[in-house]
């Protein structure tokens, strides 16, 4: 079975609400991986300046039982994204640069989250109002139905700040968490102390990950999240497709590395055992 090393460290909660994603992109596709989730505090101790190469060497140790390590980063305003990069070690720069050098063995990937993590929870405000008014059932509901259509975004990666810390995904996610509690609870439109303590805060990421209905049309929502699940199946039908060469003693698959190319060149010489071919036809890949 493969595995997956999910690193996702500049906040636990995104790294919790991610690995849920992550699990429902899995079973999405009907895939079997394992994935094991990274913290922020392992990922500071292994960029400690008293340490030479610690990420590297972080990196190295996860690849011994993992076949593949991916690390997550919120990806904001142009502006914000262009300072991150002018600071020589700050953590863009320190996972690019680790990416780089595993580049020949593609078992290093990098995905920036655009437009930060609430970006991609947007991709389902469905269920979103399904979190805020905690009641699963409004999927089934025509008047939540309608008012999510509504208010349901097409690009969410396209959410982007006019200016450093102005209105981004965070502060969309804010403000609709408003409107679905004043739906829900009409009351509170005048209470807005009541208002503010109920709205969206970070804490919740995951509990609201729990809620989202992760398929092809929301997957499509958000460009970055799209390319996150392009690679969660990518490394699933590799090692389908390896373990059947594999079993006929064509390849050995400890040895191999993880290129897409082959990946698509042994999908082309197996067509006919296994039915990717929609995922790759949906994906665009």
């Amino acid at each position: 079975m493969p595995s997956i090393y999910l690193w996702v460290p500049e906040s636990d909660y995104d790294r919790t609400a991610v690995g849920c994603i992550a699990n429902k992109i899995v079973a999405l596709y009907g895939g079997n991986i394992t994935i094991k989730l990274g913290d922020k505090q392992g990922f500071n101790s292994a960029r400690n300046p008293k340490i030479r190469d610690g990420l590297k060497k972080a990196v190295d140790t996860c690849l011994k039982n993992h076949n593949l390590v991916i690390f997550l980063l919120d990806s904001d305003g142009t502006q914000s994204q262009n300072q991150r990069h002018k600071e020589r070690n700050s953590p863009v720069n320190q996972i690019e640069e680790v990416v780089k050098l595993f580049e020949g063995e593609g078992r290093v990937k990098y995905f920036p989250m655009i437009q930060e993590l609430e970006a991609w929870l947007l991709v389902d405000y469905l269920g979103i109002c399904c979190f805020f008014t905690k009641n699963a059932d409004h999927r089934n509901n025509r008047k939540w139905i309608d008012f999510a259509n509504s208010k349901q975004r097409g690009g969410t990666d396209l959410i982007a700040e006019a200016e450093s810390g102005g209105r981004g995904a965070k502060e969309c996610l804010v403000k609709a968490s408003q409107e679905i509690l004043i739906k829900h609870n009409p009351n509170l439109t005048d209470k807005h102390k009541n208002l503010k303590a109920s709205q969206y805060e970070e804490s919740q990421s995951s509990k609201i990950a729990e809620y989202l209905e992760i398929d092809y049309q929301t997957l499509r929502r958000n460009k970055s999240l799209l390319d996150f699940a392009t690679c969660l199946h990518q490394l699933d039908a590799y090692f389908f497709i390896f373990s059947i060469y594999e079993s006929l003693g064509l390849v050995d698959i400890n040895s191999a590395h993880l290129h897409t190319e082959l990946v698509l060149f042994l999908y082309k010489k197996s067509m006919f055992l296994y039915p990717i071919e929609l995922y790759y036809h949906i994906f665009n890949v």
